[in-house]
C-alpha cells in the first residue's frame, strides 16, 4: 500500500511540474522574457495550490454525485466548474501580490472563465496520467506475463495470479472486486487488498474464468453469488459473505446470456 501511495505521489509531482512548465512557457511567450521571474513565481505557487485543491474537490464531487450514477467526463466537468470558484479568488490575489499587472486585474468573470479552462486541463491530466495510467491500451510498462505461469489454462477459477497488477502479499481465489477511486480492491478467500489497476483491465485479465463484471465498479465470481434479487427496478447480487453488489443495467444483457439472470 505504501508503494502504491508513493507511486501516486510521484505521478502528481510529475503532473504539477508538467502543467506549471506549460503555463510558464505560454506566459513568457505572450509577455516577453522580462516577465520570467514573476511568471515563474506566480505559476509555481498557483499550479501547486490548484492541484492540491483540485484533488480534494474531485474527491468531494465523486462522493456527492456518485461514480456509479455519473460518467467520468461528467464528473470531470463538474469538478472543473465547481473548483474554479474558490480558485478564482486565490488567482486574483496571487496576481495582485506577485505579478501586479500595471493595467490592473481583469474582471472577476473573465478570471473565472480562465480558471475553468485551466481546471479542465488539470482534470484531463489527472484522469489520463494518474487515474487511467497506462495511457496506451494494453501497455504494461515493465510488467510481464509471469503472473500467468502458475495458472493452468483449463482452470476457470479466478485465481489472483491472473491479475497483471495484484495486491502485494495477497493470494487465493478472487471472490469479487470493487473500484475505490483509482484503486482496485480485490477480495479473495484469503483476505483483501488494494492495487492500482483499472476495472476493465482486471476484467480482461480474468476473461475465461467463472466470474463477470456486473457493474462498471464491480466484478464478482459465480462461486461468490448467493442470490440475485430485484429492488425498485434495480438488481442486487448478494454474495455468500452478505455483501450487496449492484448490477449495472448495461451489464444485464451479458449476465442474462451467461444464465445469471
Amino acid at each position: 500500500m505504501q508503494s502504491l501511495r508513493s507511486n501516486i505521489q510521484l505521478r502528481y509531482g510529475a503532473a504539477i511540474i508538467i502543467t506549471a512548465t506549460l503555463m510558464i512557457w505560454i506566459s513568457v511567450n505572450e509577455e516577453g522574457r522580462e516577465a520570467i521571474p514573476g511568471q515563474v513565481a506566480f505559476w509555481s505557487v498557483a499550479v501547486t495550490a490548484g492541484w492540491l485543491q483540485m484533488i480534494l474537490i474531485a474527491r468531494g464531487v465523486r462522493a456527492s454525485f456518485g461514480t456509479e450514477r455519473w460518467p467520468g467526463l461528467a464528473l470531470l466537468f463538474a469538478t472543473a466548474i465547481i473548483g474554479a470558484a474558490p480558485l478564482t479568488f486565490e488567482v486574483r490575489w496571487l496576481l495582485d501580490i506577485i505579478v501586479a499587472p500595471p493595467e490592473g486585474l481583469p474582471p472577476p468573470w473573465l478570471t473565472y472563465l480562465n480558471v475553468t479552462v485551466i481546471n479542465l486541463v488539470f482534470c484531463l491530466v489527472q484522469y489520463l496520467l494518474i487515474e487511467r495510467w497506462p495511457i496506451i491500451e494494453g501497455a504494461d510498462f515493465g510488467e510481464t506475463a509471469e503472473h500467468l505461469q502458475d495458472v493452468e489454462p483449463a482452470d476457470h477459477r479466478p485465481a489472483i495470479g491472473r491479475l497483471s497488477r495484484k495486491p502485494d502479499g495477497l493470494s487465493g481465489t478472487i471472490r469479487y472486486m470493487r473500484m475505490e477511486d483509482h484503486y482496485l480492491r480485490v477480495f479473495t478467500d484469503e483476505g483483501d487488498g488494494l492495487t492500482l489497476h483499472r476495472m476493465k483491465d482486471a476484467a480482461r485479465d480474468l476473461a475465461g474464468t467463472d466470474g463477470m463484471q456486473v457493474h462498471k465498479s464491480w466484478w464478482v465470481s459465480a462461486a461468490a453469488v448467493d442470490q440475485i434479487r430485484q429492488e425498485n427496478r434495480k438488481r442486487i447480487i448478494k454474495t455468500t459473505d452478505g455483501t450487496d453488489i449492484p448490477v449495472g443495467r448495461s451489464f444485464e444483457t451479458d449476465l442474462r446470456a451467461a444464465g445469471w439472470l
